[in-house]
């Protein structure tokens, strides 16, 4: 029996990034090129850092009893990918175009494109070719406005939905 692998533990802290990408061609293999591409937008320092990722949930079905059977068992059903509402910073006072809007203007009210998010770099660090990602397609709902608290730490921002509509690809290479 071979030794068993021990993979080094990698840090999560500051190296999650999410960007809403509007196209790319084949999910299983996005460019660098799709993800900096007008329209694009790295989300990394306009999400909060509380912002939990998408998930997948798959269904068990327990299978029918036989007669003959005293045992009954189950298979895996349908799974479901979901994401949850994303919560970005947001100044409402801010002019078109500046920091505190480009987050709001990238992710227009019911558009359709690509939850695109890199593990494992810096989230301060440009998209590479080679680097590894998660690709979802998805659709936006309608952004609100709110704020993150009703205290004295609380700070303008919006959330919006986002619906997971088809498979999505993990650990893909950028080309």
């Amino acid at each position: 029996m071979a030794a068993p692998v021990k993979p080094a533990l990698k840090m999560a802290l500051g190296k999650e990034s999410y960007l809403w990408v509007p196209a790319i061609a084949n999910i299983a293999a996005p460019t660098v090129v799709e993800l900096t591409a007008a329209g694009s937008f790295n989300l990394s320092c306009s999400l909060f850092g509380d912002q939990e990722g998408p998930s997948a949930t798959t269904n068990k079905v327990t299978l029918p009893q036989l007669l003959c059977e005293t045992q009954t068992y189950e298979v895996n059903g349908p799974t479901q990918h979901s994401a949850p509402d994303f919560q970005a910073s947001f100044d409402p006072q801010a002019a078109a175009g500046s920091d505190g809007k480009k987050a709001w203007a990238s992710m227009p009210d019911n558009s359709t494109g690509f939850l695109v998010r890199r593990q494992g770099v810096d989230s301060n660090t440009d998209v590479a070719t080679g680097q590894f990602v998660d690709v979802w397609p998805g659709q936006l709902g309608v952004k609100v406005p709110t704020k993150t608290a009703t205290d004295a730490s609380g700070v303008f921002a919006f959330t919006v939905g986002v619906a997971v509509t088809g498979a999505p690809q993990f650990n893909v290479a950028l080309t």
